[in-house]
């Protein structure tokens, strides 16, 4: 069952677009400022993020909510959740696991510290795409993704996405 699974989640290189509709970003006050989250590119394709951190995250817990819907419903259903230590993630990365593709994904032109804790200042984020690390499980659709990021049981952060893969 394990090895199973170990395929299902590993990088297999996908032939599809993904274009970004709404691309929304909320931090608490306490913990950044000048926080711009922006959908870029021609396709629309990109997104960049720039912030100044406020504060030292030495805990850092993720939960990333996947949704879709295909053109005939109305209503977005839960494709996959997951939650995990994400100082763990980035200090300790597992190479070709759909995690480990998606955050090198998003960290390719980043400043993102691979380790805990991460300091105060500017962190960004340009020309985010995860279109080549999209595993082929993914179907065809639009497209919802919520991020939350928790330090010390405090959300401090929340990404939410909207989108269409098509092929």
């Amino acid at each position: 069952m394990m090895l199973i699974l170990v395929h299902v989640f590993h990088y297999s290189e996908a032939k599809r677009r993904l274009r970004w509709d709404c691309f929304d970003c909320q931090m608490g006050p306490q913990y950044a400022d000048q926080m711009t989250c922006q959908i870029g590119g021609t396709r629309r394709s990109l997104l960049n993020v720039e912030l100044k951190l406020l504060t030292e995250l030495d805990k850092i817990k993720v939960y990333i909510k996947i949704s879709t819907r295909f053109k005939s419903s109305t209503l977005y259903r839960k494709f996959f959740d997951i939650t995990f230590d994400g100082c763990r993630v980035i200090s300790d990365m597992v190479q070709g696991t759909m995690v480990s593709n998606m955050f090198n994904a998003v960290v390719k032109s980043s400043n993102q510290p691979r380790k805990c804790p991460v300091k105060e200042g500017t962190i960004y984020y340009h020309n985010i795409s995860i279109e080549e690390a999209l595993p082929m499980f993914v179907p065809s659709s639009q497209l919802f993704i919520q991020v939350d990021f928790y330090s010390r049981r405090q959300l401090y952060l929340n990404v939410s996405l909207r989108g269409e893969i098509t092929e």
